[in-house]
């Protein structure tokens, strides 16, 4: 792996991003011509949630801004 590729996986943001993603695509199913979404349990969705909030609030303090 190269220098580049290394640092992009260390970055706590790619991996939160890599994780909602995961999260995301994860519940669905082929339905025959097109993907159907089962519903994302609460168990799963809130820690998520929960994390995504406090990236978007690290980063809203990082560039000052405040709400």
């Amino acid at each position: 792996m190269n220098e580049q590729v290394e640092r992009m996986w260390a970055d706590p943001r790619f991996q939160l991003l890599a994780d909602m993603d995961r999260l995301l695509t994860g519940d669905r199913i082929w339905a025959g011509m097109d993907w159907h979404y089962n519903p994302i349990h609460p168990v799963k969705y809130r820690p998520m949630a929960e994390r995504v909030r406090t990236a978007l609030d690290d980063l809203k303090r990082e560039y000052g801004v405040s709400e």
